[in-house]
């Protein structure tokens, strides 16, 4: 019959082992040993193993011969190995390695019963009369101690039952030393925490003695852990068991690296532990009247772990098992101690609510660990609100300014009275580093202009003042709110998302803010601002009539002086490119009559410091950008009621002296208008947001810095956000697709444009010698024999008002015209939209095509002697980049499908308007999903006005105009005197 058994016997070069051995028991004295037990019988199931007794195998095969070789040898095979073994070697690493996996095997058999026996190198059998007894609890000793005046005397034995035994001239067979193993007589004893050096002296006598010199240090060490581990009997000194209760304390010091740590410890007594001591017993030392006193008391282990897991759920992490850090914390050394503080300061009422003491070790300076404490509250003032920002740092109260320049700078460490350093946490730097860039100290106190109220918690902001939050909601939802009724008296029906416009300008009003209205070009921006200022004059009209005339005025509307500026308030300066003050006045005139205007233009314009004696008898006052920069002296004497910058991106440089001009005048109101708020760079914005509300995007530097820098940069996601929530109370932009269902399909607007001076006096003395030659020549044969001379001198004329190089390739001047088709060119680009460019003249469109290559701007061109008409349709409409077609009225004017076109300028209209539906057409049509843009270019006080008006004058003439292309037939030679008056 085969059994398994375990065989402690003696290798040479390795000492006494233990090894799994299959024996034959059949005879009654003897084993017979079969062979070696190994890993692949495991695998083979060559024994019916029990799980123990695969788990034995399995350790001890780890210190078998060839194991032994694999582990620790570099020779080249076995022999070798075992041949050129160190015995120091050996003794140092193998010995050790071999006791450990012996230990763990032992402890297995004592519980499971498998058969050990002892064999004798001598023999080749196994007598059963060798099998060893094992108990399967660990043994246990007993240390004597005994002082005296002569030393200490001590002795090690071994407890048996109630007995106990000394090792004095005993046969023992060393099996394992750390943990120390012994065979005695055929009885194995194992020990837990004892190793076998601790047992050898009393293998030669019965007790050792420590001379009186050398006792204390003895108790101190020696007897101090053997007390700790091991069960002792004292005679000359005491050992007093006592229950004792833990502190925990958490000390901030530097690590062996000089980095700054948590270092958890417990203290028992008057003793502090290392968090993670393996020992389960404390023992301190008192010496009492020359008498040793042991104090012996147990760990308070579940309320360590307690401990431990609640530091976990604050959120540090174990760096040893003595050693903690925050989860997030940073590399950096300053950074380290400075977010430790924090967290000690975050954590404090935790902290005291599991009576962890806090200490601190290794620091030149004292830091403040406690309580930290932050009440924040608002109170309305008039153009502000009052910050009252309190921080409680134990008795310290410190109002919070105090640290203003602290949170500015980065700067974390902040001087107690006490001289203790308290550590501003990091929160706060992301919680009010902008709202301390915006805020004005004035005492004790914190001042933020309410356009910063964006800055503010809201409910806190509600709290105090619910009033404040209903009268700026609607900003912040962009007019989601309650729609104002448009003014009384205005000449148009506003569309919804014109009428939201309408009433966020009125919201502005009412809270004494600036805004940009940045709508798409083509949506409104004008009618919009006129609804507004008809507003504001209609509510502020005086009672009493005032029938002071003005000294002068120098308007359109001479002929009518009833009705002007009779307001409390005084007049509104709207400051454009010169190409565009015939427009707004034509539009004024067209949709609020009421409001009386005047063209702050020209050469013969009034200069004088008191040219608000003429101003304010007018609700408008026009002018450009060029002639308020010049004449910034004069107007920056008047206060106007508002300043409205239309194509505001002019003022886009804050170094330019336009930007230096508008800056210095006076107004009580601010507004800007732009389809394109940032044409380069978020510098652009910043000028103008800074003109409309001073101060709310911070100065140019910090804005560069903060915001500009790191967002274009693709930095910053956060600055961003801050950057979109301070703008967006105060900017209004919507595109053509956000309102496309509230706009008709094609929206036509008619663009005067002003001459330039060079192109006035060209076209003056053009059509002064075409008058006069023309008009003698009816006089004398009549219109009809004229009607070729006309049709040329009408020709002429529109060429000139257009461009005179159309007439004069030696004109060296430049159009109004032109200027604001760039105008207007530059901002559809910028807004990534398509656009048809079609004129009668293709002289006009190379003039055209001439700056569009000095800009580098992509673009394509069809007119009469294009070869392939189909390579410049597919460059425009397959060509992302290409957004601009040049087409001729003749060669383009049908047949052609362009719907990626949603905008159209017509330079030139022909006589005949169909021949202009014609080329709107082109974009127009079928497959077209966006809303189209129509925009006609008359040059004023031209031969095109005069058309344009003679059409809504007669309307048999507009009835010709449509029905022939020849504009004379049936006109009467009154009319025509009044074309060419």
């Amino acid at each position: 019959m085969e059994q398994l058994v375990a065989v402690i016997t003696e290798k040479r070069n390795i000492g006494l082992t233990l090894i799994p051995f299959y024996v034959d028991v059949e005879d009654d004295n003897y084993l017979t040993l079969v062979e070696q037990a190994t890993d692949d019988h495991i695998a083979n199931k060559r024994y019916p193993f029990s799980p123990s007794e695969k788990e034995m195998v399995k350790l001890l095969n780890t210190i078998n011969e060839q194991n032994l070789f694999k582990r620790f040898s570099k020779q080249k095979n076995l022999k070798l190995f075992f041949e050129k073994l160190d015995e120091k070697y050996a003794e140092d690493h193998i010995r050790p390695y071999i006791d450990k996996k012996i230990s763990k095997a032992l402890e297995i058999i004592a519980l499971d019963g498998t058969p050990v026996y002892y064999k004798n190198p001598k023999y080749s059998r196994l007598y059963k009369a060798d099998r060893i007894k094992i108990s399967p609890l660990y043994d246990e000793t007993l240390f004597s101690f005994n002082l005296d005046h002569t030393g200490l005397k001590y002795t090690l034995k071994i407890k048996k039952g109630d007995t106990y035994f000394g090792l004095t001239n005993r046969e023992i067979l060393e099996v394992t030393s750390v943990p120390a193993t012994f065979l005695i007589n055929n009885q194995l004893y194992r020990f837990e925490n004892i190793d076998s050096k601790k047992f050898k002296p009393f293998t030669r006598v019965n007790h050792v003695l420590v001379r009186p010199q050398s006792v204390e240090t003895y108790m101190n060490t020696f007897v101090q852990t053997t007390i700790r581990n091991h069960e002792v009997e004292a005679i000359g000194f005491d050992i007093m068991e006592k229950k004792v209760a833990m502190r925990p304390i958490l000390v901030l010091e530097k690590d062996l690296s000089h980095n700054p740590i948590f270092t958890l410890k417990f203290k028992y007594d008057q003793k502090e532990y290392l968090a993670g001591t393996k020992s389960e017993v404390f023992v301190d030392l008192h010496k009492n009247k020359r008498r040793y006193q042991f104090l012996r008391f147990k760990r308070n282990k579940k309320k360590e772990s307690e401990i431990i897991e609640a530091l976990k759920n604050m959120g540090l992490r174990n760096i040893s098992e003595s050693q903690y850090l925050p989860i997030d914390i940073s590399p950096e050394p300053e950074a380290m101690l400075n977010r430790l503080i924090e967290w000690i300061n975050h954590h404090f009422s935790e902290l005291t609510y599991n009576d962890i003491i806090l200490h601190q070790n290794g620091f030149e300076e004292s830091y403040y660990t406690g309580k930290v404490k932050l009440e924040v509250g608002y109170s309305d003032d008039n153009d502000w609100f009052d910050i009252n920002a309190i921080i409680t740092a134990g008795e310290f109260k410190i109002p919070f300014h105090k640290i203003r320049q602290h949170i500015l700078k980065g700067k974390r460490e902040y001087i107690l009275p006490n001289k203790e350093i308290f550590v501003i946490p990091e929160e706060w730097f992301a919680r009010f580093s902008d709202l301390m860039h915006f805020v004005e100290v004035k005492g004790d106190k914190m001042l933020l202009g309410k356009m910063h109220f964006n800055l503010l918690d809201k409910d806190k902001l509600n709290e105090v003042s619910p009033d404040w939050q209903n009268k700026i909601g609607q900003l912040i939802n962009e007019g989601n709110g309650r729609m104002l009724d448009t003014p009384e008296g205005l000449n148009a029906q506003l569309r919804h998302y014109q009428q939201e416009g309408y009433t966020w300008m009125q919201l502005l009003n009412k809270n004494r803010f600036g805004g940009i209205l940045a709508d798409d070009m083509g949506l409104g921006k004008t009618i919009q601002t006129i609804s507004l200022l008809l507003q504001q004059y209609s509510n502020s009209e005086e009672k009493e009539e005032n029938t002071e005339k003005p000294e002068e005025q120098l308007n359109l509307f001479d002929s009518n002086i009833v009705g002007f500026n009779q307001s409390k308030l005084p007049a509104t300066l709207i400051v454009m490119p010169t190409s565009l003050v015939h427009n707004w006045a034509n539009e004024i005139k067209k949709f609020a009559p009421q409001l009386k205007v005047y063209l702050y233009t020209g050469t013969n314009r009034v200069k004088t410091k008191e040219i608000g004696k003429i101003l304010r008898h007018y609700h408008v006052v026009l002018s450009s950008y060029g002639v308020v920069r010049n004449d910034i002296e004069f107007l920056s004497n008047y206060k106007f009621h508002y300043i409205i910058l239309d194509e505001s991106q002019n003022i886009k440089n804050p170094g330019s002296k336009i930007y230096q001009a508008v800056s210095s005048l006076q107004s009580d109101y601010r507004l800007v208008l732009t389809g394109t708020p940032i044409e380069n760079a978020l510098v652009d914005l910043w000028a103008q947001m800074n003109f409309v509300n001073k101060g709310l995007l911070g100065s140019l530097n910090f804005f560069k810095n903060n915001f500009a820098g790191p967002i274009e940069k693709k930095q910053n996601e956060e600055k961003e956000k801050k950057l979109q929530q301070l703008i967006t109370p105060f900017i209004l932009r919507r595109t053509k697709e956000m309102v496309a269902t509230e706009l008709p399909p094609v929206t036509e607007q008619v663009l005067l444009c002003d001459m330039t001076e060079d192109q006035q006096k060209f076209y003056d003395r053009e059509k002064s010698g075409i008058r006069n030659e023309l008009l003698k020549a009816v006089e004398q044969t009549g219109i009809n024999k004229n009607a070729i001379l006309a049709l040329k001198a009408l020709t002429k004329l529109r060429q000139v008002a257009n461009h005179p190089v159309l007439v004069d390739d030696t004109y060296k001047g430049n159009s109004g015209k032109y200027q604001q088709i760039f105008e207007k060119l530059d901002s559809i680009i910028t807004e990534k939209h398509k656009v048809l460019i079609f004129s009668s003249f293709v002289k006009d469109l190379e003039l055209i095509e001439k700056d569009l290559q000095a800009k580098k701007l992509k673009y394509s061109k069809l007119i009469g002697s294009t070869l392939d008409r189909s390579k410049a349709v597919d460059e425009f409409t397959k060509n992302e980049d290409c957004r601009i077609f040049l087409i001729s009225l003749k060669a383009g004017g049908v047949g052609l499908n362009l719907v990626e076109a949603d905008y159209v300028f017509v330079l030139n209209p022909w006589w005949n308007p169909a021949a202009e539906a014609q080329a709107i057409n082109r974009a127009h049509r079928i497959g077209q999903t966006k809303n189209v843009f129509v925009y006609k270019f008359i040059s004023a006080d031209s031969i095109e006005e005069k058309i344009m008006r003679l059409q809504e004058k007669k309307m048999e003439l507009a009835d010709t105009f449509i029905t022939t292309n020849n504009p004379l037939k049936d006109i009467s030679d009154s009319e025509l005197k009044e074309l060419f008056a």
